[in-house]
């Protein structure tokens, strides 16, 4: 029997998760001398030839843990300039930036790293990981059609996936299509959401002052808003506000909008000039019941949605792959492995579940805090935390992807 259309792992879904275990997976089996076949599935290939327009509005703050990460599945070194900026200080605060007991500085110099992580432009990181796929032994990335159907196998032993060109069988199937997942659907996996009530809204703002590498966030009565470094000198916005507020922020001319935004930002970065459309999107939670099934396994968005006020959403992905990955390719140094193994994809979930739900309860926690009557407690907790050399080393060593 020809093992054309037959695959030992089957990735659905495109994004930087996906990418990024399909290239540890195929660069580490490489490396321990076995073979594994992949085939990525994403309807929409990245567009790899807008490395010199516009940055686009999706970006992530990423860790220097998922920096690490990058750097091993050989992307990192491939961005564009443009597309990277490192911050090295963050600043918190509530209520009035010149009070010093309701702000928290990070500084990357005090904790004896170069940087607290990095701003990247996702679609960048994407079509990078992308070209380096594209160059991968046994692996294949099938692109412009989508899936119809997933079924078991008649043996057993795997799934039959369908689209309207052919059918592809995988032994396992990977469920990394975002937080509309369809993958999660089909395995009939039951998924808690609940809206936050509020919208974020993005765009990319130049400032009178300059950033200084430094991340900037406020806690307004209706969410959070930030300011994040942009390699060209402008920052990234992410104003998370209440729902019923979008569509007069989105109404407001340019002009209109930079004055609010200017006053509600205090000015920190002097006048504030918006240089792009602005667009807004609903921020919920997320949660699978359970991460795998029978020869299926979920990771990233699919898995875990959370409040981007800590900016952990990618990280917490990414570190999904990383895992994962690790698991499978340990497993299969076993002559004659099965990589859907329920045994392995159980330790993945043992490994994962627990962290991603007291990072998104902590997200929780300090956005329900920080929209309640307590907030100025919140904000004097943040003056104390600040005070407290070891505990604020301990939460940004956490937050890097560091060992505290």
């Amino acid at each position: 029997m020809s093992d054309k259309g037959y695959f030992d792992v089957a990735v659905v879904g495109g994004g930087m998760v996906g990418l990024v275990l399909a290239r540890l997976l195929s660069t580490g089996a490489a490396e321990q001398g076995c073979h594994v076949r992949i085939v990525v599935i994403e309807a929409e290939a990245p567009d790899t030839r807008t490395r010199d327009s516009e940055l686009d509005l999706r970006i992530s703050a990423l860790s220097p843990a998922a920096q690490t990460l990058l750097v091993s599945a050989g992307c990192w070194e491939q961005l564009p300039p443009q597309a990277v900026s490192p911050y090295q200080k963050m600043c918190v605060w509530q209520g009035s930036y010149t009070k010093d007991a309701r702000q928290i500085l990070f500084d990357a110099a005090e904790l004896g790293v170069p940087e607290l992580g990095h701003i990247v432009e996702n679609r960048a990181v994407r079509a990078s990981l992308w070209d380096q796929l594209m160059q991968t032994d046994g692996c294949k990335l099938v692109t412009g059609r989508r899936l119809t159907g997933a079924t078991p196998s008649t043996a057993g032993n795997g799934w039959e996936l369908s689209t309207e060109q052919e059918t592809l069988h995988a032994r396992l199937l990977v469920g990394a299509d975002g937080a509309r997942s369809w993958v999660r659907q089909q395995l009939s996996i039951a998924y808690r959401e609940r809206s936050y009530g509020q919208n974020a809204l993005v765009a990319h703002i130049a400032s009178e002052s300059s950033h200084d590498a430094t991340a900037w966030q406020k806690f307004l009565p209706g969410g959070p808003v930030a300011l994040l470094p942009l390699a060209d000198g402008r920052s990234s916005l992410v104003w998370s506000h209440p729902a019923e507020q979008t569509e007069e922020l989105l109404a407001m001319n340019d002009q209109a909008f930079a004055a609010r935004l200017s006053s509600e930002f205090e000015y920190v970065l002097g006048e504030l000039r918006c240089t792009t459309q602005r667009a807004s999107f609903p921020l919920a939670r997320g949660h699978a019941a359970c991460y795998t099934a029978e020869r299926a396994v979920l990771i990233g968005d699919a898995a875990h949605r959370i409040h981007p006020l800590a900016g952990q959403g990618a990280n917490l992905g990414l570190l999904d792959a990383r895992v994962l990955a690790a698991a499978l390719l340990e497993h299969l140094r076993i002559p004659y492995a099965d990589p859907g193994d329920a045994l392995v994809l159980r330790r993945y979930e043992r490994s994962r579940k627990a962290d991603n739900l007291a990072t998104m309860s902590a997200m929780d926690g300090l956005d329900q805090l920080f929209r309640s009557p307590l907030a100025d407690v919140g904000g004097m907790g943040m003056g104390a935390v600040n005070q407290l050399g070891f505990l604020k080393t301990a939460l940004a060593r956490h937050a890097m992807g560091l060992q505290a």
